[in-house]
């Protein structure tokens, strides 16, 4: 599975992550699906959401992605997803995130990888709300006060040789 919500110049290519996908399968056979364009915010996502009927119609049995957070950035989701994937034996992988689901100590540091993706996007979510319109305005007003030199206080020049001290 692979998912791209924007094209950035520092973001992986879906295609690149299905290259590090097979790499981790060493050239089994697979299905590919590709989500572009949707956020991992949630689920609604066509390819995710054609992965789930697969799995449940018993065709998969391994899910293989680059990286945790291009499943889910939602902690509520993953959960459900972990769950989802343990009631039909289907095995999760992330080819570049090693994590041993088998053990308790490998569920955990999944589990944590997951707050962190989710504090992720939330941080994108907000910095996407503060650096609106009312931002700009706040540069503007402070592009437009006169400069003052340390020390002077809107004086003028002449003001300023005659200050005593």
């Amino acid at each position: 599975y692979a998912r791209q919500s924007v094209d950035k110049k520092d973001s992986i290519s879906i295609e690149s992550q299905i290259e590090f996908c097979k790499y981790e399968l060493k050239g089994g056979n697979c299905k590919e699906y590709k989500d572009k364009g949707y956020s991992g915010k949630n689920t609604e996502r066509p390819q995710f959401q054609q992965l789930m009927r697969d799995i449940e119609n018993g065709l998969i049995r391994k899910v293989v992605v680059y990286k945790l957070d291009r499943i889910s950035r939602s902690i509520l989701d993953f959960a459900k997803m972990m769950d989802f994937f343990q009631k039909y034996e289907v095995e999760f992988v992330s080819s570049t995130e090693k994590f041993d689901t088998s053990t308790p100590m490998g569920r955990a540091m999944l589990n944590i990888c997951i707050v962190f993706a989710q504090l992720e996007r939330e941080t994108i979510q907000k910095r996407g709300r503060t650096h609106g319109i009312p931002a700009a305005s706040v540069v503007l007003r402070w592009a437009a006060k006169r400069p003052t030199v340390f020390g002077q206080s809107r004086m003028s020049w002449t003001g300023y040789a005659q200050r005593s001290w």
